[in-house]
């Protein structure tokens, strides 16, 4: 019992922190007049799974290979949840930015 509890504990030191902090930086990059820093952060993101993903496959040498391929799949998919956070955001973000452009070029259009 007190093992789960320490890496529930961890995990949301050390996953769950980060990433809502990073959500609200993103936030406010995907805010920014061009396109390119709210994009920064999900790219980061994805590096840095596939790189612990490799470093997972790498370090696990005495494993057969179907159970580090399972492994490495699990990993890309739970290291990969922040990335689809900062996607989401950056969309949502980024659209209301586009409509709010839009209905401005309208008006200017209009007189």
């Amino acid at each position: 019992m007190a093992f789960a509890f320490n890496t529930i504990f961890l995990l949301i030191l050390y996953v769950a922190i980060p990433t809502a902090l990073l959500c609200v930086v993103e936030y406010f990059l995907a805010k920014v007049e061009s396109p390119w820093p709210g994009r920064a952060l999900p790219i980061l993101a994805v590096i840095f799974s596939v790189c612990v993903t490799l470093i997972l496959i790498f370090n696990l040498t005495n494993v057969s290979l179907w159970a580090a391929l399972a492994g490495a799949a699990l990993g890309l998919v739970v290291l990969n949840i922040p990335t689809v956070l900062y996607l989401v955001i950056y969309r949502n973000t980024r659209k209301k930015f586009i409509e709010k452009k839009n209905m401005d070029r309208m008006n200017i259009q209009d007189l």
